[in-house]
């Protein structure tokens, strides 16, 4: 009797020894506000930025004294963005999908007793421990979907980063119109200024009426009105930018194209050949769809190999009457007749061909976008050229004569002030294309691919470039 206890007691301790106890981890909505509220730019100079190709050696450091570069901007959206955080969250849901994958199943144990009736001496006692014996392939299937679903997972966060990194050049691209409309809305309130001013100083001389003063006064108004409303859309697309980045609504980010006119920049040679190409090799949705493909093979795999006859066996102990024992071995089988996992089977090949289906949709999406997003920065860039050569020169030169006529007292207020109102919408419609130029160009990169900068850990000192800042 000694040693049954004993043997129980070990049997227990053993059973609860791999066992984990739960910890509660309450969720407290001020503490996880406070932690947003605490949220900057990471501190010093010494973190260090790369993109997949670049080593950290090579790459550009960290400093947000100067003004964030688009490559800054994508590393710190990349760190801070809390639905990116969220996202990373998932790999660990799905890395425990390996752990149940490689889990043997538990054994049976089977326990039958029974007394003798009818002046029958001693009892009966039947005992077996099973153990189920995966179908051929079973295990290693499992261990392949939950590997498989591992790297879809993986590959969805870093599509999210893709993502997230668009979509922050978007909203810094957004912040730098507004500033320049500010900029520009200034220049057109300085000239206005000026011409209210002097038309006052001809009212004194008996050259101008108060018509006159009226007419240059509600064009000044209007103009401070509009940058009035500008400085309101420059706030408001900070604070989306702001929001990108994971960062506080209160936070002051200076960006490096601050202050700087908008310029037009060069794209390259790409034909609609070269896109796709680029679309298989940078687009990390398509890579996720690949990925998802994957997962559906090794699925419709599992579930061809979970169509064979299901076996248990292990030992048993059998004790019949007064001193009658035995021992031996059971087994239990599960012959597949009617179900040989025929439903799931073909539920996973419809899987499967769906899954390739919404891989061949996305890439005749994108590769559609692509070229009409390609096609419309060729088509601006060619009306940007033609109004740099023709609208430009004339809209100067107007400027030029109109405020010579005015000045030589050639051209009434009212004239000059209908002059200053076209040329003004000839200039904002120029910005215009150049903003819109801008926009298809950042669609494009989108849509073909672009680099994701992320930080990077320092490297030793011995393996530091000598040119410790390199422009991204």
């Amino acid at each position: 009797m000694r040693n049954s206890v004993i043997a129980a007691t070990g049997s227990l301790i053993f059973l609860l020894g791999g066992c984990v106890s739960y910890h509660p981890k309450p969720l407290d909505p001020r503490a996880e506000l406070a932690g947003l509220d605490a949220r900057t730019l990471p501190a010093g100079t010494l973190v260090q930025l790369r993109d997949a190709a670049a080593e950290p050696p090579y790459a550009p450091v960290f400093d947000a004294s100067d003004g964030l570069s688009e490559a800054e901007l994508m590393a710190v959206a990349v760190m801070l963005n809390p639905d990116l955080q969220a996202a990373r969250a998932s790999i660990g849901e799905t890395e425990a999908l390996l752990i149940t994958a490689k889990t043997l199943p538990n054994p049976e144990v089977g326990i039958g007793f029974g007394v003798g009736l009818l002046g029958t001496d001693g009892f009966k006692l039947d005992t077996d421990l099973l153990f189920e014996l995966l179908k051929p392939g079973e295990r290693e299937a499992r261990q392949a979907v939950a590997t498989a679903r591992i790297a879809l997972t993986r590959v969805e966060v870093l599509a999210r980063e893709y993502e997230i990194a668009a979509e922050v050049r978007r909203l810094a691209f957004n912040v730098a119109v507004a500033e320049q409309a500010i900029v520009v809305l200034g220049a057109e309130l300085a000239l206005r200024q000026q011409a209210a001013d002097l038309v006052r100083r001809r009212k004194d001389v008996g050259e101008a009426n108060d018509l006159d003063i009226s007419a240059v006064d509600l064009e000044l108004v209007e103009v401070q009105r509009d940058r009035r409303l500008a400085q309101i859309e420059l706030d408001q697309a900070r604070l989306v930018l702001n929001k990108g980045l994971g960062l506080p609504p209160s936070t002051v980010i200076t960006l490096e194209s601050s202050g700087r006119p908008l310029d037009v920049p060069l794209i390259d040679a790409v034909q609609f050949g070269d896109l796709d190409e680029r679309l298989l090799s940078s687009r990390l949705d398509l890579k996720a769809r690949e990925a998802a493909y994957q997962v559906s093979e090794e699925e419709l795999r599992l579930a061809t190999a979970r169509q064979f006859l299901k076996l248990k066996a292990g030992p048993l102990y059998e004790h019949d009457g007064v001193s009658e024992n035995f021992a031996g071995v059971s087994a239990s089988v599960e012959i597949p007749i009617f179900d040989r996992n025929q439903g799931e089977i073909a539920e996973k090949t419809a899987a499967r061909d769906r899954a390739r289906a919404e891989y061949t949709a996305a890439l005749h999406r994108l590769r559609s976008d692509a070229a009409a997003a390609l096609a419309r920065v060729r088509a601006i860039r060619a009306e940007i050229d033609t109004q740099e050569r023709e609208v430009l020169p004339l809209l100067e030169r107007s400027r030029t004569l109109s405020r010579g006529a005015f000045e030589a007292r050639e051209l009434n207020v009212l004239d000059w002030v209908t002059a200053q109102q076209r040329a003004l919408r000839t200039r904002r419609a120029y910005l215009d294309t150049v903003i819109s130029y801008r926009r298809a160009l950042l669609d494009l990169e989108a849509l073909s691919g672009f680099p994701v900068w992320r930080f990077a850990p320092l490297p030793e000192p011995s393996t530091l470039s000598p040119q410790k800042r390199n422009a991204p």
